[in-house]
C-alpha cells in the first residue's frame, strides 16, 4: 500500500523501535529446547530465585518452577523434560536495569515469564500469541503494585522492550501498557480496600475493507462525494496532502494518481482522547475532543476538523 499513514509517522517512533530491535522483546526468541548456564554474571541464579520467591509471596502461591540464568536472548518460560523453567539472560537483564534506571524492570520480566507458567500458557506448547502476552503482563502489573512498585515502575520494562507496532505474536506497546496498568490497578484497589475500577481500553479495528464502499478511485482523476467525507485531517509532516475521514470512518489520502486507504479512525472509552487513528501496521495516534492528532507520547502531529465546520 502506497504512502501508507504508518511511512508518514512511524519516524515518530523510531528510537523506541531501535531500543527494542537491540534490546529484544520479552518472549521473542526461538523455540528453546536446550540451553546453557552462563559461567560469570552479575546476576546470579540465587538472586533471580529470591525474586522469583518474592513474586510468589506476593500472590501467595508455592513455586512449581525453576528459575535459572542461561545463554538466551532474553527470557522465557519453558518447559523441557517434563520440568518448567523460568530463564534469563544475566547480561539482557543488567543492560535493562542500566537502561531503565530501576531494578523493578528486572523484576518485572521474571514476573511476566512467571505469569505464563501460572496462567497455564506453557501447557499447551502454542507458542507466543498476543492475547497470552497481554494477560502475562497484566500479572506482571498485578505482582509488582502488591510487591510496592509504582506504576510507572510497574511499565518501566516495556516501556523500552516493547515495540510500538504489534507483531503475529506480540501485542504493541500501547497494548501491552494497558494490560499492566489494568493489573496494576486491580491490586492496587485489592490494597486500598475499593471495588476494581474499570480501565478503559481503546476497541482497535483488526482489518479494514478494500476498497470501501464510500469511496470512489481511478488510477487518473480521484472523486470523492463530499457527502461522504466526515472530516479534514491535517498532518506536519505532509502538509501539502489532501487528507479525509470518510462517513464509513476510512482515512484516506487524496493524490494526483489515486486514493489510498491508509487506516481507520475508531471511538475509544476516553473523554479526553474519544477518537483514535491506526492504519493495518497498528500505528496508533490519538485525537483529541478539540481535534488535536498526538502521539501516545503527547506530541501533536496534526488535527482534524469537521468537514463542513
Amino acid at each position: 500500500m502506497k504512502n501508507r499513514f504508518v511511512f508518514l509517522l512511524f519516524s515518530l517512533f523510531l528510537s523506541g523501535a531501535v531500543i527494542a530491535q537491540t534490546t529484544g522483546r520479552i518472549g521473542e526468541h526461538a523455540t528453546i529446547n536446550k540451553w546453557t548456564v552462563p559461567t560469570n554474571s552479575f546476576t546470579t541464579a540465587a538472586q533471580g530465585k529470591q525474586i522469583a520467591q518474592q513474586i510468589i509471596d506476593a500472590v501467595g502461591l508455592k513455586p512449581s518452577f525453576e528459575i535459572q540464568p542461561a545463554n538466551i536472548e532474553n527470557a522465557a518460560a519453558v518447559v523441557y523434560g517434563g520440568k518448567r523453567y523460568v530463564l534469563y539472560n544475566p547480561t539482557f537483564i543488567n543492560n535493562l536495569i542500566k537502561t531503565t534506571g530501576t531494578e523493578w524492570a528486572a523484576i518485572s520480566v521474571l514476573a511476566h515469564e512467571i505469569g505464563h507458567h501460572l496462567n497455564g500458557h506453557t501447557v499447551s506448547a502454542r507458542g507466543s500469541q498476543p492475547a497470552l502476552e497481554l494477560e502475562a503482563d497484566e500479572f506482571s502489573g498485578f505482582v509488582l503494585r502488591k510487591m510496592g512498585a509504582t506504576l510507572l515502575q510497574a511499565q518501566s520494562a516495556m516501556k523500552t522492550l516493547a515495540s510500538a507496532r504489534a507483531s503475529r505474536t506480540h501485542p504493541g506497546q500501547y497494548d501491552r501498557l494497558t494490560s499492566i496498568e489494568k493489573g496494576w490497578s486491580h491490586a492496587d484497589d485489592q490494597l486500598a480496600g475499593r471495588p476494581a475500577r474499570k480501565v478503559p481500553e481503546v476497541v482497535v479495528p483488526k482489518t479494514y475493507p478494500q476498497p470501501p464502499t464510500d469511496v470512489a478511485s481511478t488510477t487518473g482523476r480521484v472523486a470523492l462525494d463530499s457527502r461522504y467525507i466526515l472530516g479534514d485531517v491535517y498532518f506536519n509532516a505532509d502538509p501539502s496532502s489532501t487528507f479525509h475521514v470518510t462517513t464509513q470512518y476510512n482515512l484516506v489520502k487524496v493524490g494526483s494518481s489515486g486514493l489510498s486507504v491508509l487506516g481507520k479512525l475508531s471511538k475509544t472509552n476516553s473523554s479526553q482522547f474519544p477518537y483514535l487513528l491506526s492504519d493495518s501496521q497498528n500505528t496508533q495516534l490519538l485525537v483529541s475532543s478539540k481535534g488535536a492528532i498526538v502521539t501516545r507520547q503527547g506530541k501533536q502531529v496534526g488535527y482534524l476538523r469537521n468537514h463542513n465546520g
